[in-house]
């Protein structure tokens, strides 16, 4: 059996398959190529409220570092104050250790001499 040649309203129905498939076809890519867009706009909002949330740490980090800087800065201040008031306090003890020792000193050697000048009286 020889091949059927087409008839006209077979190429027709076959052009009119084509255009549609064809109109399918760049539906389908239009609609793919929209997605994709939607999916880049979806990506950058994302990077921004990342970036966003971001900046927000670190000024909410900065602002509490600076804080307890600031509250660091207090006791240390403190701390120092405290250390000089007993150096200070240390500088007098030594001061008044100083002086009783040496009136100690000077009042052993008094005695001493007195019972050198004692002992010669008693022994003459």
């Amino acid at each position: 059996m020889p091949p059927e040649t087409p008839t006209s309203s077979d190429l027709s129905q076959i052009m009119h398959s084509i255009g549609k498939l064809t109109g399918e076809v760049r539906a389908m890519h239009e609609g793919t190529t929209a997605r994709i867009e939607d999916i880049r706009r979806d990506i950058a909002r994302l990077e921004q409220a990342g970036n966003e949330r971001m900046n927000r740490t670190e000024q909410a980090l900065s602002t509490q570092i600076r804080e307890q800087g600031e509250h660091f800065k207090h006791r240390v201040d403190g701390i120092d104050k405290r250390v000089k008031d007993l150096e200070a306090e240390d500088k007098r003890l030594i001061e008044k250790v100083a002086k009783v020792s040496a009136m100690g000193g000077g009042i052993s050697g008094a005695l001493i001499a007195g019972a050198v000048e004692a002992f010669k009286h008693i022994g003459n």
